[in-house]
Parts: C-alpha cells; sequence; structure tokens
C-alpha cells in the first residue's frame, strides 16, 4: 500500500540537489513525508481546468534564511524569496494544531494560470513554521 500511494501522491521528500542547494542557504526548519491535500477552485492551466479537485499528496516544507519552499505531489509548488513581494501574496495559516495550509493564486507564479490553489499539510511543527512565516 504505500508504494501505491508513494506513486501516487510523491514521496515528499524533496530532491537532493535541492535540498543541498537549501542547505546551504541556512535551514531555518524543514519538514518532509508530509501527508495533505491540494485543493484547485476554478483552475486553469494549458490543457488543464477543473472548478474544483482535491487530490491527496505528500509534501515537504522548507525555510531558509532566503526563502520558503514548498513540495508537494511530484513538483515544487512554492519557492519564492522570503523579502519577494510575491511572498505576501502566500496566505500560510492554522487549520488544527497539527495542519498548516499555504493559499495562492496561481497568477502569481504563472501568468498562464488562473484560480486558487490551496496546499494543506500534517506536521507537528506547523504552528512554529506559521510563527516564522508570518513574523516577517
Amino acid at each position: 500500500m504505500f508504494l501505491l500511494r508513494r506513486l501516487l501522491a510523491g514521496s515528499g521528500q524533496f530532491p537532493a540537489e535541492l535540498r543541498t542547494a537549501l542547505e546551504a542557504e541556512g535551514i531555518m526548519a524543514l519538514d518532509e513525508g508530509l501527508r495533505g491535500s491540494i485543493t484547485y477552485r476554478k483552475y486553469r492551466a494549458p490543457g488543464r481546468y477543473s472548478s474544483f479537485r482535491k487530490e491527496a499528496t505528500s509534501g515537504a516544507v522548507a525555510v531558509t534564511g532566503q526563502r520558503l519552499v514548498v513540495w508537494a505531489g511530484h513538483g515544487k509548488h512554492i519557492d519564492v524569496p522570503l523579502v519577494h513581494p510575491s511572498r505576501a501574496l502566500i496566505e500560510v495559516g492554522l487549520d488544527a494544531p497539527d495542519r498548516i495550509h499555504f493559499r495562492y493564486d496561481a497568477a502569481t507564479f504563472s501568468e498562464s494560470r488562473s484560480g486558487t490553489v490551496e496546499i494543506r499539510l500534517r506536521t507537528g511543527r506547523a504552528g512554529h513554521l506559521v510563527e516564522l512565516l508570518n513574523r516577517r
């Protein structure tokens, strides 16, 4: 069952080369292998459209001295410098004491996309991550 889940939802691990780059920047918080979901609302991308779609996923979150990176499923969803104006457009909050969410407009990262993307991940460090990201 674990192998099937990993194939469908991803490993929830950063690729080795990305993890090396994050370590070089000075990791302030890192959490991998997290279960969660990705929700798309009124989402449009080249060749894709969903009024509402929710997928199970595995993910990872890293905060370095320079950037926020959120990996979900089989790819990077968020990779933004902490001081960049687009970081302010990503809502970070708690859904429960052990569940963090990242909500953003898809057009923030690509002009060819629209709609809302919401990533929810379970982690025992959710409160710490939200505090770390919202105090900047």
